[in-house]
Order: structure tokens, then C-alpha cells, then sequence
């Protein structure tokens, strides 16, 4: 049978497609690219929600203060210290002297605790500005707050488990 130009020399006969689809192993072996990829697509959605918010209430009366700001701040802060952290620093301690892994484990968790201290703040933010007052069309302001904060929760898992996740197939040399 003649060959078309359409068709390479690797063709084989079997697939249905001209193009062949992407398998699964690929994206297997690139998961920390992938899990990088994903953790930063929610920051930026979490803030872009955020200012979506703010471009919005400089158009009403509502216009939004500090104190919206510094929930989301507070988070982006946790976000950073706790993925500054390697990993195995958590495990390794020693008996004497400075602990590398109380110093770390200090650090995680005050990490944690910005990110939840965001979170519950921008829920209170949600309650006592935009839900007890009156419930009316200033209320999705709130909850693009709220949304922010989880977004920028979930990419820091996410990012978390993506630098630190280690692979029997993958020698990390640096």
C-alpha cells in the first residue's frame, strides 16, 4: 500500500485517529509539573474572585475596606511559609541542641494556622458584614471572600503534596 504524506513512519495500522491521543502514563510520570500546574491555577482563581469582588463593589455603595483585604493576605502568607518548609525536615530531629525539626514543625504550623486564621476570618467577614445586616446583592461579595480563602487552601495542599512527593522511577540530583 502507498504511503500519504498524512502518514508518518511510526503509523501503526491498528489506531483509528490520525493523531494519536496522549496516554496516561504521561501525565504519570509529569504528576509534580501537573500538581505545580493545578496549585497555582487555584491561587490565581482565588484571587481573581477576590478582585472580581472588588472591582464590583467600587461600582455600589458597599465599597470594600481592609478588613476584606487581610483575610486573603493572611492567607497568601500561610500559603508561603508552609510550602517554604521541606518536608524532610519534619522528621529529622536530634536529641541536643537546636532542633531542626521543632523549628519546623513551629513554622508549619504557624503556617496552617494564617491560612485557617484567613479562612475564619473572611466566614466572620461573610456573617457579620454582608449576611446580618440585610441579605441582599452585596452577599456574593462575601462569598467570593470565602472562596478566595479555600482556594488558596486547596492550592496549598496541593502544592504541598506536589513538591514532596517522591518517585521510585524520578532521581531528584539537585
Amino acid at each position: 500500500m502507498p504511503r500519504n504524506n498524512y502518514y508518518s513512519s511510526d503509523y501503526d495500522n491498528r489506531r483509528i485517529c490520525l493523531f494519536p491521543f496522549p496516554s496516561f502514563t504521561q501525565f504519570i510520570e509529569r504528576k509534580r509539573d501537573l500538581g505545580v500546574y493545578v496549585s497555582g491555577c487555584l491561587f490565581a482563581l482565588g484571587w481573581w474572585f477576590f478582585i472580581d469582588a472588588v472591582v464590583l463593589s467600587s461600582s455600589t455603595d458597599n465599597v470594600m475596606g481592609f478588613e476584606d483585604w487581610i483575610c486573603g493576605i493572611s492567607s497568601t502568607l500561610g500559603m508561603l511559609i508552609v510550602n517554604s518548609i521541606d518536608k524532610t525536615r519534619l522528621t529529622t530531629d536530634s536529641f541536643y541542641g537546636n532542633s531542626v525539626a521543632t523549628k519546623a514543625r513551629f513554622l508549619l504550623f504557624l503556617g496552617f494556622a494564617l491560612m485557617a486564621g484567613g479562612l475564619a476570618g473572611s466566614v466572620t467577614i461573610l456573617i457579620l458584614k454582608h449576611v446580618v445586616p440585610e441579605v441582599g446583592p452585596n452577599l456574593n461579595f462575601g462569598i467570593e471572600e470565602v472562596v478566595q480563602n479555600v482556594a488558596i487552601m486547596l492550592s496549598s495542599v496541593v502544592l504541598w503534596i506536589a513538591q514532596n512527593s517522591e518517585s521510585e522511577y524520578n532521581y531528584n540530583y539537585l
